[in-house]
């Protein structure tokens, strides 16, 4: 039976990861709780100004109103791309991001959609989920090729999606479940980016 979270009454937006969950709040602030040992939601630092927040397995990103992108928890795979492979208790700002517009996070990736239609992921890679045409994890954000008409993204476990402007669909990574839609059950570094 679903239990009331404590002490959250102006949540405009949740997010769940493997073992943890947070709340974006109407002033801007997000409160998160779980895996990291807490019960009951504590407030995130230094964030007063949030407009979206995701979380992966082990790591949590913010949007905020500027465009920028903090994020904080695991980064061993570099999921946080604030160019080190070093976990972060704090919000640590994500490199070179100042026009993001929609965030997401895999199980130990993340992307950004910008103002121009572009994709930038950072993180693990072993499946191509970061959609640089590697499988080599990145700390800091790789651009998605051939994606320059995005309008949203979204993210599995080490998979990634885009919607398109004439309404297609392009998804990159993992794909042993078929989950990239294209017929094919192996992994694809790139796939779906015609029409």
């Amino acid at each position: 039976m679903p239990v009331e979270v404590d002490g959250i009454t102006d949540a405009t937006a949740i997010t769940a990861g493997n073992a943890h969950s947070c709340a974006l709040r109407q002033n801007g602030t997000i409160t998160c709780w779980g895996y990291a040992g807490s019960s009951v939601p504590v407030e995130v630092d230094d964030i007063t100004d949030a407009t979206a927040i995701t979380v992966g397995d082990a790591h949590s990103c913010a949007l905020r109103q500027n465009g920028t992108i903090t994020c904080w928890g695991y980064n061993a795979y570099g999921q946080l791309g604030n160019g080190t492979n070093t976990d972060s208790s704090v919000p640590a700002r994500v490199l070179g991001i100042t026009d993001a517009t929609a965030i997401t996070a895999g199980s130990s990736h993340s992307c950004a959609l910008r103002q121009n239609g572009t994709i930038t992921c950072w993180g693990y890679n072993a499946y191509g989920q970061l959609g640089n045409g590697t499988n080599t994890d990145s700390s800091v954000p790789a651009r998605v090729l051939g994606i320059t008409d995005a309008t949203a993204i979204t993210a599995g476990d080490d998979h990634s999606c885009a919607l398109r402007q004439n309404g297609t669909i392009a998804c990159w990574g993992r794909n042993w479940r078929g989950q990239l839609g294209n017929g094919v059950w192996l992994p694809q570094f790139v796939v779906g980016f015609g029409g």
